[in-house]
């Protein structure tokens, strides 16, 4: 199944996180992450709902910081963009609604 541009992107970028994450040992949001590209790779949109949820509340991985000085920058930038993908996804969910 070929995946709308916009979901691809945002799944992309998920992967992306979801590496990052990794690689630096942060298991427990990366498989959070790769929970919900599972979801988003399924063009599921209760995957962009979860997505946004991590951002909620007291420690949300808005607050997730790493160690390293250069893949903390990098996990910001990422994080930004897939937000933002996120947000403009929900907004077109809604505006179809």
């Amino acid at each position: 199944m070929t995946l709308h541009p916009q979901i691809a992107a945002f799944a992309a970028q998920l992967d992306d996180l979801a590496r990052l994450l990794r690689a630096q040992d942060n298991r427990l949001w990366a498989d959070r992450i790769v929970l919900i590209h599972r979801t988003v790779a399924d063009s599921n949109y209760a995957g962009v709902e979860r997505f946004l949820a991590l951002f909620e509340g007291e420690g949300s991985f808005a607050s997730v910081q790493l160690d390293n000085v250069e893949a903390d920058s990098e996990l910001a930038a990422c994080r930004t963009a897939a937000l933002a993908m996120a947000r403009r996804l929900a907004k077109e969910e809604q505006a179809g609604d």
